[in-house]
């Protein structure tokens, strides 16, 4: 694969300051011989990186780059100067490192939607004992859905048959593509895919905490069909093999693609299975038919009933995460007051708020549960009933900056009609 003197300075300088960000590259599909020409040379100073990047930034505002892919580079490009001044020593404010990461804007939830959440959970949840805690009712309840490793795998088996079916309805997938499932443990972050090129991924899923068979479709559709697996696959084909885009030999954390990346993602199973908040959503009835009997677990219509309506009061629960880092590094609140505001509201168990905590104090995930939240958001009011924009989001240069532009240009045409 022929990369360009941009492309190929790009790829070089997010290889060398991943050799002092530890993570920063996701994954590498381009010439061997460039990621092993960056790691025979000595060690630079970040802002020595910083510098080129910079210089590599003023260079692509004066090529002939097509204007979206311009775009896309240059906001690549901006968090990559972001991240190489803070190795090198600048201090950014925790909104600053957000905003200059992933060209979004970080929000405080208002915690009133959490508290409506949990009062459709109380008014939900069966109820053992008159004293009984919002989160023992649900720890309790959703108890009969724990499933063994060994059962697990051949629920992400089905399920991942099925996504892939109705995945290929949308579009055309890559021949050969495939996606490996393995079980771990002792992880900051519960399911995580490994692309490998050549339309091929590994995808782990983390076992320290128990597994949930309601967990799984989604974790599954996140991670494989039609989410990160897909849109690596399909970018590789379009946009590297195909138009000879170098910049999509490299994937990086902590860019503005993860925005795009986590909010497909986020939106996957949604995209091929409906929302089951609308009268269009099937997942339940799905798995409740062809899943979990694979488990032992027979729902009857009204127990699929009451699965929907607490995945629906729990979805309003997302931006749990994102308050709670907000106060944990912008705010000053202590790692313990952290911890007790997840218990608060989230209605989990400690171990679970206690991972949500690790994952959002992690060095290198400290900012990016915002992709979660603002991806979704985001590509969910531009996409609205038009999947055809899914798929473009799938095979597409689209930056967060992009959609929001669109969003905003709709809005006022919509004023105006």
């Amino acid at each position: 694969m022929n990369t360009d003197p941009i492309s190929t300075r790009y790829l070089t300088l997010a290889l060398e300051l991943d050799r002092q960000i530890e993570g920063l590259v996701d994954a590498y599909i381009g010439a061997p011989e460039l990621r092993a020409s960056v790691l025979a040379q000595p060690l630079r100073p970040a802002e020595a990186i910083a510098d080129e990047l910079v210089a590599l930034h003023c260079e692509l505002r004066q090529s002939d780059y097509p204007a979206r892919r311009r775009a896309y580079l240059e906001a690549q490009l901006r968090a990559l100067i972001g991240l190489a001044r803070k190795q090198a020593g600048d201090v950014l404010t925790y909104p600053e490192e957000v905003r200059t990461c992933f060209d979004i804007e970080p929000h405080f939830v208002d915690e009133a939607l959490f508290e409506e959440a949990n009062a459709q959970l109380d008014a939900l949840l069966p109820r053992p004992t008159p004293d009984a805690s919002l989160s023992t009712r649900y720890a309790a309840w959703r108890s009969q859905f724990i499933i063994a490793s060994d059962v697990a795998m051949r629920l992400i088996e089905r399920i991942a048959y099925e996504a892939c079916t109705r995945t290929a309805a949308l579009l055309d997938l890559p021949e050969g593509e495939g996606v490996q499932f393995v079980l771990v443990n002792d992880k900051p972050w519960s399911g995580y895919n490994w692309y490998l090129g050549n339309a091929q991924s590994r995808v782990e899923i983390n076992t320290d905490l128990p597994i949930y068979a309601t967990s799984l479709l989604d974790l599954v559709c996140h991670e494989a069909y039609p989410g990160h697996h897909t849109e690596h696959a399909l970018k590789e084909h379009h946009l590297y093999h195909t138009q000879g885009w170098g910049e999509h030999a490299i994937q990086l954390i902590n860019t503005p693609e993860c925005v795009i990346a986590e909010g497909i993602a986020t939106l996957a199973a949604e995209m091929i299975f409906g929302n089951d908040g609308s009268s269009g959503g099937d997942s339940v009835a799905w798995a409740a038919t062809e899943l979990y009997p694979l488990a032992g677990i027979h729902l009857s219509p009204a127990a699929q009933a009451e699965l929907r309506q607490i995945g629906t009061a729990r979805r309003h629960l997302r931006a749990l995460g994102s308050n709670a880092a907000l106060l944990l590094h912008e705010r000053g609140a202590s790692e313990a007051d952290v911890l007790a505001y997840l218990l608060r509201y989230g209605a989990g168990t400690l171990d679970e708020a206690r991972q949500r905590l690790r994952f959002i104090r992690h060095p290198l995930w400290r900012t990016y549960i915002f992709t979660y939240t603002s991806g979704y958001d985001l590509l969910k009011q531009w996409i609205g009933n038009r999947p055809e924009r899914f798929v473009t989001l799938l095979t597409e240069q689209i930056t967060p900056g992009w959609v929001e532009q669109q969003v905003l240009a709709e809005a006022q045409q919509c004023m105006h009609d």
